[in-house]
């Protein structure tokens, strides 16, 4: 009988503290913490609302001859890589391009043309007769500053084993 007391005692002992447990736990750990970090307002604000594309007011985009050139006054020259350009409003502005490749059969230079385009350069094929012959050039351009197309001109070189040299475009 003295076993059966004693087990009572621990069976009415693990009762009472699973109760308690029950009791207490939920208040101690309320989920206040959670409910912080989960539910949280938020606003969602009307459609917004934009005015009419005509009343939009857009700045102009400067042109090269306008940027070299404030008004009433005469341009620079740079010095530079650059082409300096003159006074005369009609005088076009000078550009360049890296040619890489002159061709007999078109599709030779269109092959060239498209690895370097997927290779991430803006290249082109200009056609050219001479002496009754049509030669394909591959270019890679235009750009308005030669020094540009230097940096490009050494990178094809080691890429493609290519050695261009350039020339004015178009």
């Amino acid at each position: 009988m003295a076993m059966d007391t004693h087990l009572q005692q621990r069976i009415v002992g693990a009762i009472v503290l699973v109760t308690l447990g029950v009791i207490f736990i939920p208040a101690l750990l309320d989920g206040s913490g959670y409910q912080s970090r989960q539910i949280q307002n938020i606003e969602i604000s009307d459609k917004p609302e934009f005015p009419p594309l005509s009343q939009k007011v857009v700045d102009p985009v400067p042109t090269p001859v306008q940027v070299s050139r404030e008004p009433g006054q005469k341009a620079a020259s740079n010095g530079g890589d650059e082409p300096a350009r003159g006074s005369e409003p009609d005088k076009p502005v000078q550009a360049f391009a890296l040619q890489v490749g002159t061709f007999e059969n078109e599709s030779n230079a269109a092959k060239l043309r498209d690895k370097l385009k997927k290779a991430g350069y803006m290249s082109y094929i200009q056609a050219s007769g001479n002496d009754g012959k049509t030669s394909y050039k591959v270019r890679i351009g235009p750009n308005l500053q030669r020094s540009q197309l230097e940096t490009v001109k050494d990178e094809v070189k080691k890429t493609f084993k290519l050695d261009g040299y350039i020339v004015n475009h178009p």
